[in-house]
C-alpha cells in the first residue's frame, strides 16, 4: 500500500517540477525590440538606409512594418525605427516620422542631374563605377518640371530664333511665281479640330478610395442629392500620382481621366485628404 502512494507522490512531484521549469523558461524566449534614430538617405524595395552621425544602418522593411504616419518616409527625413534582430538582420516593426512635412507641401523625387543624356532604347547605357552623393528630395508646394512635363530632358533650354541673314533679290531679276497652294474645305478642318479636342479632353471626379489593385482603383463618388456610386478607373505606368505613391484605402482623391470605349483611364491621381 505504501509503495503505491510513494510512486504516485513521486510522479506528482516530477510533473510539478516540469510545470515550474516551463513557466520559468517561457519568458526568457521572448524577443527584444531595439530602436535606432537617424536620417533616411536611401530607399530600396525591401530595405531602407539610415544615418546617425558617422554610423549607417540598413533596415529591412516589409508588409508587417507599421508606418506612422501611414506612408514611407522621404529622403532626408528624421525617423525612429523599432526593429528586432533575426539571423543578424535588422527587421523593422515600426517606423515613426520625427519631422513630419507641413500639410501644404508635397514630397517629389529629386531631378536627374544636368549631365545626364537621353538615348533611344536600342543604344547601350554607359557604365559608371564612381560613387556619388545621394540627391535630396524636392519638397515644394508646386510640382517641379520633371514631374509635370512628360517631355522633360536634362539641361533643356528654350530655342532662340536667329534673325534671317538672307540678302534681298537683285532688282533686275524677275520674281518667280509660286504655284497656288490648295486649301482644304473649311468644314473638314473644323471636323478634324473638333475630333482632336474631344480626344484630348479630360474629365475629373472626386471621391474616396474603397479598393486598390495593380491596374485599377475603385472610387466611391457621392454627388449632392444622389446615391453613392463606385467608379473603376484604370491606372498604369503613364498615370501620375501626387504625391509620388499610390493612395491608400480610405483616402480622398481627385482623378483626372480620359474615357475610351467605355473604360476610364486615369491621367493624374492626387490625394486631397
Amino acid at each position: 500500500m505504501f509503495g503505491k502512494y510513494t510512486v504516485s507522490a513521486l510522479a506528482m512531484s516530477i510533473s510539478a517540477a516540469l510545470v515550474a521549469l516551463c513557466l520559468g523558461v517561457a519568458p526568457a524566449q521572448g524577443y527584444r525590440i531595439c530602436t535606432f534614430k537617424g536620417t533616411v538617405i536611401d530607399h530600396g524595395w525591401r530595405n531602407m538606409t539610415l544615418k546617425s552621425g558617422n554610423q549607417c544602418a540598413e533596415v529591412n522593411v516589409g508588409w508587417r512594418t507599421k508606418y506612422i504616419p501611414n506612408r514611407r518616409p522621404c529622403l532626408g527625413e528624421n525617423v525612429a525605427v523599432d526593429f528586432i534582430l533575426e539571423d543578424g538582420y535588422m527587421k523593422a516593426t515600426k517606423v515613426v516620422s520625427l519631422s513630419p512635412l507641413p500639410p501644404s507641401a508635397q514630397c517629389y523625387p529629386p531631378p536627374p542631374p544636368s549631365s545626364a543624356t537621353c538615348r533611344t532604347v536600342a543604344e547601350e547605357p554607359a557604365v559608371t563605377t564612381e560613387g556619388c552623393v545621394p540627391p535630396q528630395a524636392a519638397c515644394t508646394t508646386k510640382p517641379p518640371a520633371h514631374v509635370t512635363e512628360p517631355a522633360w530632358s536634362p539641361g533643356k533650354k528654350e530655342a532662340v530664333t536667329k534673325p534671317s541673314t538672307k540678302k534681298p533679290a537683285a532688282e533686275g531679276k524677275e520674281e518667280v511665281k509660286k504655284p497656288p497652294t490648295k486649301t482644304a474645305p473649311e468644314g473638314k478642318e473644323e471636323a478634324k479640330e473638333a475630333l482632336q479636342t474631344e480626344d484630348k479632353k479630360f474629365k475629373a471626379l472626386t471621391g474616396e478610395v474603397v479598393a486598390s489593385s495593380p491596374k485599377s482603383l475603385s472610387v466611391r463618388v457621392v454627388d449632392e442629392g444622389e446615391a453613392a456610386e463606385v467608379v473603376n478607373v484604370r491606372v498604369g505606368l503613364k498615370t501620375k500620382f501626387i504625391p509620388f505613391r499610390r493612395p491608400a484605402v480610405g483616402e480622398k482623391v481627385k482623378i483626372e481621366f480620359r474615357q475610351e470605349n467605355g473604360d476610364k483611364f486615369g491621367y493624374t491621381v492626387q490625394v486631397v485628404q
